[in-house]
């Protein structure tokens, strides 16, 4: 993925502070941004709607794009992105100024690729314990994922990070070569209640005969 350059942000200064303000600017459509990287560290407001097309882009987080602030004008990527815990409301976003001649690091997306021959045909389970890889590389060199190939993949196989295909002249990564990426694991057998067995009932106990017996009243 290239950088960008039809998309561009256009953020405006931002003089207030505080949890009032950042309502106010969220009420009209704005959210608060912070960015730094080289130079000094800038506040403004973008546009939230704007900001959310960025996110839902094919290449989302990772997309390099333009921000003008004031009459600065730099590529950046997103660095963090704060939302509400409850309804996901974007609140705040840390853009990062970034050189398209140095090399960054940068989170990409793993894409999983086919369906497992012993997910197909043994009713194994896919199991992906992780979903995205720490890299550094040029921003014109950034992909939008990185496809992992699943399919010749039997019960028991695994695929790590060093047996990804990555370009390594352009990319350099920087998750663990061990790190499992993907694996197939048997299914799942669902054990069968032990029923347990009723317990005898006890023996009723003789009832004792109140009065005398026939022999007593006889003699």
């Amino acid at each position: 993925m290239a950088f960008n350059t039809s998309i561009s942000l256009e953020a405006t200064p931002r003089t207030g502070r505080g949890t009032n303000d950042s309502r106010r600017l969220r009420r009209s459509g704005r959210v608060p941004i912070t960015l730094y990287g080289a130079g000094d560290t800038a506040s403004g407001t973008v546009g939230s709607r704007e900001l959310a097309a960025i996110l839902r882009s094919s290449s989302g987080r990772n997309t390099i794009f333009t921000v003008s602030l004031g009459s600065e004008s730099t590529p950046v990527k997103i660095a963090d992105l704060q939302l509400h815990p409850v309804h996901g409301r974007l609140m705040h976003a840390d853009f990062m100024r970034i050189s398209l001649t140095e090399k960054s690091e940068f989170e990409v997306p793993l894409k999983i690729v086919g369906e497992a021959i012993g997910v197909r045909q043994s009713a194994g389970l896919l199991d992906v314990p992780t979903h995205t890889l720490s890299i550094k590389c040029l921003p014109g060199d950034l992909p939008d994922s990185i496809e992992v190939d699943v399919s010749q993949m039997e019960i028991g196989d695994h695929i790590r990070v060093s047996e990804l295909k990555i370009d390594t002249s352009k990319i350099e990564v920087l998750s663990d070569p061990e790190l499992m990426v993907a694996t197939v694991v048997p299914p799942r057998v669902e054990e069968e209640p032990v029923v347990e067995a009723a317990p005898e009932a006890a023996a009723e106990p003789e009832v004792i005969k109140k009065g005398k017996t026939e022999e007593e009243e006889e003699s």
